[in-house]
């Protein structure tokens, strides 16, 4: 398999940065509340496609709930019996951890630039993330500078190729850190830290090594056992790489000064989703597809050939039953069985990651937000009260009186920082039965570039006719292509 992953314009560049430790200090969190400080979010990362992060830190993280992003140096898979295979590297995402490129061959991509040029660097992203796409079907969105060695050209490369260079917020712990995690974190937080990547190299010395690595598996274990001290505590809490990178992304790549259009796309219309691939890569744009309903080989397949493509794939509910009926019929736990983990477990088994639900019909309450904050979600889809837009469902034309502009309807706006950090993302949904006006959507989506707002923009199908709550496919055309001319970054909910 071939993937030409296209840039999805997303992350920005970041200055290049000390090899084991640099501080990364993000604004101020929108959440935070003036008393009581937010927590320092903190992501797990390893680095080197070492067997141990397989065999020793995988099965730990997730005791604890917790999943970890793999850097992989492409060329070091399957090298010796030190080192990930691809079977195994399978394993990791079927598990629900995130693999990201550390490379093709592990060379500093600065010295690399300066040396051999642009096309180089390009070999080493490109032939990393495509060995990645072929092995785990989908291609990945993180690169990892090797020695942390990492510019604003690096970043533009990586863009290019469809990647997102990882930030430079980073602190290796291993040899010679051992004991020190709370003292080391802690301080991190009084400096005002609010995000930090915990960095991992070799796991055990005992084992299989690698650089820097703890003493034994029972130090890697105390390590992990003081950071979930530390999130009991309420002073950090553990993340996936998007979680805790959102922030200081989006301050790097001077997103304030910029809109978001969050597009997502509801039920089973895989193969119109398809079609309309080829009008996201002609703006460079992508788009969350919410599946409901049994996942089988058909839809196993349609998640791999959008996430190759730069898209997301998301749960909406394996009866698409209204969630907040159903946890308080189910109970948490009965809800989550019943309704979706029969999808999360398909996904995962054939090696496709999940981060995002949409609520069926927009139904949702805390205690159903809960359900998916416990059980790692990132991003939930739906509004408060049930408001499924600013316009009521009117298929017959009843209640036209009602009809507002979306354009001037504050409460579906959202400052762009705080959507992408938010567990909840809210919609406005398009679609005939509920009298879209495409002229009115296309000066929200100017009024997000200008005022630095996020919009959230759901619909069904994508066709040339659609009727419904579908989208005409002129409509979609016309939305990505004024968000180019605006600077609006169109992406999923993710």
């Amino acid at each position: 398999m071939n993937v030409n992953v296209k840039n999805v314009a997303t992350a920005a560049a970041l200055a290049s940065s000390l090899v084991i430790y640099v501080g990364c200090k993000s604004a101020p969190d929108i959440a935070r509340q003036d008393s009581v400080p937010a927590p320092m979010r903190v992501t797990l990362t390893f680095d080197d496609s070492l067997k141990d992060h397989l065999l020793i830190a995988a099965p730990l993280l997730e005791e604890r709930g917790w999943r970890g992003t793999f850097n992989l140096v492409t060329d070091w898979v399957g090298k010796d019996e030190r080192h990930l295979t691809w079977d195994d590297v399978r394993e990791l995402v079927r598990r629900g951890h995130e693999v990201a490129t550390h490379t093709k061959t592990h060379r500093n991509l600065v010295e690399l630039l300066e040396k051999e040029g642009e096309e180089a660097v390009r070999r080493e992203l490109a032939e990393s993330r495509d060995a990645i796409a072929d092995a785990a079907g989908f291609a990945p969105r993180y690169m990892c500078s090797p020695f942390m060695q990492q510019n604003d050209d690096t970043a533009r490369l990586c863009r290019e190729e469809g990647l997102r260079q990882m930030m430079a917020c980073r602190m290796n712990f291993g040899k010679g850190a051992e004991g020190l995690t709370r003292q080391r974190i802690e301080s991190c937080i009084a400096k005002g830290m609010t995000r930090l990547d915990v960095l991992h190299h070799g796991i055990s010395a005992e084992d299989r090594g690698g650089w820097h690595p703890f003493r034994d598996r029972a130090a890697f274990k105390r390590h992990l056992d003081d950071l979930a001290a530390l999130e009991r505590e309420g002073k950090i809490v553990v993340t996936d790489y998007d979680g805790m990178a959102s922030d200081c992304a989006l301050k790097a790549a001077a997103w304030p000064r910029h809109g978001v259009l969050a597009l997502s796309f509801d039920d089973r219309n895989m193969a119109a989703w398809e079609r309309a691939f080829t009008i996201f890569e002609k703006y460079g744009a992508s788009a969350t597809f919410f599946i409901y309903g049994n996942i089988g080989p058909d839809e196993v397949g349609f998640a791999r050939r959008a996430l190759a493509n730069g898209h997301e794939v998301g749960l909406h509910g394996f009866k698409h039953r209204n969630a907040d009926d159903a946890v308080a019929k189910l109970g948490r736990e009965g809800y989550w069985k019943a309704e979706i983990e029969p999808q999360l477990s398909a996904f995962r088994e054939s090696g496709v990651p999940i981060r995002s639900f949409a609520y069926p019909n927009c139904r949702r309450n805390a205690a159903t937000d809960e359900v998916f904050a416990t059980h790692g979600f990132t991003k939930v889809r739906g509004t408060p009260e049930g408001v499924k837009s600013p316009n009521p469902h009117d298929p017959k034309g009843e209640k036209l009186d009602k009809w507002r502009p979306v354009a001037t309807s504050d409460e579906v706006f959202a400052p762009a920082m705080r959507q992408m950090t938010a567990l909840l993302i809210g919609n406005v949904i398009m679609g005939e039965n509920y009298h879209t006006d495409i002229d009115d959507i296309m000066r929200a989506v100017r009024r997000a570039g200008e005022r630095a707002e996020a919009l959230s923009i759901v619909s069904h199908g994508i066709a040339p006719d659609a009727k419904g709550i579908s989208m005409k496919t002129e409509w979609l055309e016309r939305m990505l292509s004024e968000a180019a001319g605006c600077g609006v970054v169109v992406r999923g909910v993710r």
